[in-house]
């Protein structure tokens, strides 16, 4: 109950763009979560950016784009932190990327593996979402995985965004 009681004080703090992003993110983490569950990924690649295999890469950023982004990853942890499915890396860098996209706010994520001493799991994945040189979801340990999968914003290269939507 205490948890609860919490969390209706921190979101009722929070400016009304940020609780409408957190309530985007906390009902969308779900959706995204089945979508993930269900669908092959060829399916959901597409509207995660446009891919550029393993590269490594940094969109040049206006710092007030870099700024808005950065409360958006913040307030998705924090909704995907309260949903009651888990809502990790791969479904919080998938929220802020769509909410990145409709801030027309160049983006850059990355989806990588790395190695464990685990016998039944020997390979542990992870997604981070990068605006500019700031990574504003999956930040913890992101430095430890080797890139084997880029998307970036098609705003970096001026095309729309694979949702189809045109926003200012």
């Amino acid at each position: 109950m205490h948890r609860i009681t919490y969390l209706l004080k921190l979101f009722f703090r929070l400016p009304a763009r940020e609780k409408f992003w957190f309530v985007f993110a906390w009902f969308f983490s779900g959706v995204t979560r089945l979508f993930l569950l269900t669908l092959p990924f060829r399916w959901i690649a597409p509207r995660l950016g446009l891919h550029l295999n393993n590269t490594q890469l940094c969109a040049v950023t206006p710092e007030k784009q870099r700024k808005l982004a950065w409360r958006i990853g913040k307030i998705t942890e924090l909704a995907c932190k309260y949903t009651p499915w888990q809502s990790k890396c791969l479904v919080q860098a998938m929220i802020a990327r769509t909410l990145l996209g409709y801030y027309k706010i160049p983006y850059v994520m990355h989806l990588g593996v790395t190695k464990t001493n685990n016998a039944e799991d020997l390979l542990k994945a992870h997604a981070w979402l990068c605006v500019g040189p700031w990574v504003i979801t999956g930040r913890d340990g992101h430095k430890q995985f080797t890139i084997v999968s880029t998307f970036i914003s098609p705003v970096v290269l001026g095309q729309p965004s694979p949702t189809g939507h045109s926003h200012a």
